[in-house]
């Protein structure tokens, strides 16, 4: 079965990788965006099985932000997402174990203090979403290819395994997240990032402890 919620997200990080090719040689003024999508595919690639080499290439062939490095990091995305769609890839599931999503926060946690808004809330809600999907089936709800952060939340709190409050809190990072993995970075600032990041790690904690 496609896992259809990982091929929309490599789509996205092929066009943001396009968006830096175009501004990649000879402008000083994308260094964020390129910082962004960088982390950004680390972050996803890392939640591979390790038998998988994408995330190893991936690190090797786009080190720094110039045209040839981006061009590879983009055809890895490209191959990654053909492979899947393909069916040479086994479905995985549970890419963020209660073990290593505190791991990630604090990745998230490190750009956030260095200045990368951007990458901190993609990165961040990433994690959310693998963790709503990890709640889900803990509580027997079905789980769909498809689901993002929208559709789990709103299952776990039909269930109810949480009430409007919380629903309406993770609304509130779904849309942050949205906003950062569509280059809209002006429809928030550093300081929601942050209450995302001290939010997100303290509902997690709550639910794995």
């Amino acid at each position: 079965m496609v896992n259809v919620n990982v091929i929309e997200r490599l789509d996205n990080l092929i066009k943001l990788g396009e968006k830096v090719l175009e501004t990649s040689g000879y402008y000083s003024d994308n260094e964020g965006l390129f910082q962004q999508w960088y982390t950004s595919c680390r972050a996803l690639l890392n939640m591979f099985p390790p038998e998988y080499i994408y995330a190893s290439d991936f690190k090797n062939a786009c080190d720094e932000n110039e045209l040839e490095h981006v061009e590879r990091g983009v055809a890895i995305l490209r191959a990654a997402k053909g492979d899947i769609e393909s069916g040479v890839l086994h479905e995985w599931s549970d890419i963020i174990s209660a073990e290593i999503f505190d791991d990630f926060l604090e990745m998230a946690e490190y750009l956030l203090a260095n200045g990368y808004k951007d990458p901190t809330a993609s990165l961040i809600g990433a994690v959310l979403e693998n963790e709503l999907r990890r709640m889900c089936r803990d509580n027997t709800i079905t789980v769909k290819n498809d689901d993002n952060i929208a559709s789990l939340n709103q299952k776990l709190f039909q269930k109810p395994v949480y009430g409007k409050p919380q629903m309406k809190q993770i609304s509130i990072w779904q849309s942050i997240r949205d906003s950062a993995d569509h280059g809209k970075f002006e429809e928030y600032n550093a300081e929601s990032v942050k209450n995302m990041l001290e939010g997100v790690r303290n509902f997690l904690t709550s639910q794995l402890s």
